[in-house]
């Protein structure tokens, strides 16, 4: 068990345990949050929006309530995932990075043939939450490619 005291064990596993509870710890502090996030976008919206609907012209917050979404945010997807590359093994950051790349190519090549289909009638015009799960999910299926080969 993770959270089970480390008596009679070796150096290598008390590590590996430790690493194992700093990484629940990790997931834990991510998702709430995530939770605190949602909830306060959900109590403070004070119009019809939804971050995911694309419907941002709806979406009316407090600006004391923005800005303290916005470091949330970037507490979020900034600070955490650079504490997380410093604290994990070089496989698993080699993994990372490779997702991490999936993602920007998606956007990068992602983004224009969206535009140029849509210039060309073939589609809705792009929007933020679009570029984003363009992001989201090639650097999901480019992470999944990298845990395969690897």
């Amino acid at each position: 068990m993770i959270l089970r005291r480390p008596e009679g064990l070796g150096p290598g596993e008390v590590r590996s345990r430790q690493r194992a509870r700093r990484q629940l710890a990790y997931l834990i502090t991510a998702g709430a949050v995530g939770g605190v996030i949602g909830l306060i976008t959900g109590a403070f919206d004070e119009g019809d929006g939804n971050l995911f609907a694309g419907n941002w012209a709806a979406l009316a917050l407090d600006p004391a309530v923005a800005i303290l979404l916005a470091v949330l945010l970037a507490f979020g997807f900034v600070a955490l995932p650079l504490y997380g590359f410093r604290t994990i093994d070089e496989l698993k950051r080699a993994q990372s990075l490779i997702g991490f790349t999936g993602g920007v190519l998606a956007v990068l090549a992602g983004f224009p043939i969206w535009a140029v289909l849509h210039a060309g009638g073939l589609g809705a015009a792009p929007h933020p939450f679009g570029v984003w799960l363009l992001a989201f999910v090639g650097m999901g299926l480019s992470y999944l490619y990298a845990l395969w080969r690897h």
